[in-house]
């Protein structure tokens, strides 16, 4: 038998941000002044920024124009990392981001979903990591519980829903393993 999706009845009130509202309001202000700007404001001051909102952010980490947070503290950034233009960074759920990982130009990374099999259409959060060295290519996307594993690369344009092998690189919709990743030794 098939149901209907009756969205008049969606209901998620259940989750819970992680912060007052009046607090909330605050980093929306400071994310459309600071992140979602072409202004290319230093990443010190915008790593400042994350950790006053709560983010856990390394030493080195490179943050460029127009990146959307939602919510800051679910986010943890390792040392020398690099955050790329047009990035989205959608932490419903927490989001780990290793040491040396990049996150190209448009890369998506999310923790929210619904269950598209309940009437309902209830809502769904997983948290995402990008562990040290990873690399997502331009336009990928991560979708939420994935784990993209040391130093893997998911290729442009790929979705991944799940986990990785280190040092492997995944391509396509739904990414597959498509070869292993070798990263040569310090001065070869």
């Amino acid at each position: 038998m098939r149901g209907t999706v009756r969205l008049s009845v969606f209901d998620n009130s259940w989750y819970n941000p992680g912060r007052s509202a009046p607090f909330r309001a605050l980093w929306f202000t400071v994310s459309a002044l600071f992140f979602l700007t072409w202004f290319p404001w230093p990443s010190r001051l915008k790593a400042a920024l994350l950790r006053g909102f709560g983010a856990r952010v390394g030493e080195g980490v490179v943050l460029k124009p127009r990146i959307n947070v939602k919510f800051p503290w679910n986010l943890t950034i390792g040392e020398h990392s690099w955050i790329g233009e047009d990035v989205w960074l959608d932490t419903l759920a927490p989001v780990r981001i290793g040491a040396n990982a990049c996150l190209s130009q448009g890369a998506m990374v999310e923790t929210g979903n619904h269950d598209w099999s309940r009437p309902t259409f209830d809502l769904v959060v997983k948290e995402v990591a990008i562990e040290d060295g990873a690399w997502m290519a331009v336009r990928s996307l991560l979708l939420p519980g994935s784990r993209l594993a040391s130093h893997a690369v998911l290729s442009a344009g790929s979705v991944l829903s799940g986990n990785t092998e280190p040092y492997t690189i995944y391509a396509g919709v739904p990414a597959r393993r498509v070869r292993e990743r070798v990263v040569q030794a310090e001065g070869q």
